[in-house]
């Protein structure tokens, strides 16, 4: 267990689950509910308190016994050359992501943008990263697409746009590569509410039909509509 602020914190397994970046779990909180969680590690899951559950998850102490279900969902793909956005707790995923890109020798550049200081986490792992807070408390001050079009980050130097934060946060992107015509190219995780992480109940289902547990939750942006 690891907290990283009043309201983020990573809960580690004491076994690995067999899974790819981008892979999602059900959490069953006893006393609580089940519900879906991106993999931040083969053995760990990072999460910000949003509801009763979550809250719980993170004022965990260590040695709670939950239950497991997974991994489910389509992960992300391999490239060489890797352009990672990540904002607030869509880092999770994109964690796991990275560290595995990385142990394959690809080349990753971590775009990277939160609300405040207190609610980036993860960021002495990563090599190039370049942060935005809401706030301005680190970084440059405003959200993580604004810090891209600042940067004047040049997309055809990446072989693949990795990106998952708040829906905001992924329509501005989707907007962004859409008049750059590199949709192909990147991959959204996407989060949706899920009761049965299987395909079966469709309440993660997207307004095109595609459902976030099993055709997602890592889309390629030309099969989304924002």
């Amino acid at each position: 267990m690891v907290r990283h602020c009043d309201s983020i914190a990573t809960l580690v397994f004491e076994k690995s689950i067999r899974s790819y970046p981008g892979q999602f779990v059900m959490l069953n909180v006893f006393d609580y509910e089940e519900i879906p969680l991106s993999l931040s590690s083969p053995n760990s899951v990072t999460v910000k308190a949003v509801g009763e559950t979550t809250r719980a998850l993170v004022n965990f102490k260590g040695g709670e016994i939950v239950g497991i279900r997974g991994p489910f969902g389509r992960p992300f793909s391999y490239s060489k050359r890797a352009l990672i956005v990540a904002g607030g707790i869509g880092i999770a995923p994109l964690r796991y992501l990275y560290h595995w890109l990385r142990e394959r020798n690809a080349e990753v550049t971590v775009f990277y943008g939160a609300r405040s200081k207190e609610e980036l986490v993860f960021l002495d792992e990563f090599e190039e990263v370049h942060v935005s807070t809401d706030d301005g408390s680190y970084g440059y001050r405003g959200n993580v697409i604004q810090l891209l079009i600042k940067e004047n980050v040049d997309f055809n130097d990446f072989e693949r746009v990795y990106c998952c934060g708040p829906p905001i946060m992924l329509k501005s992107l989707y907007e962004l590569l859409n008049k750059k015509k590199i949709l192909k190219r990147a991959e959204f995780s996407v989060e949706r509410y899920m009761r049965c992480g299987i395909g079966l109940c469709g309440s993660c289902v997207l307004e095109n039909g595609l459902r976030v547990c099993r055709e997602g939750p890592v889309f390629r942006g030309d099969e989304l509509t924002f």
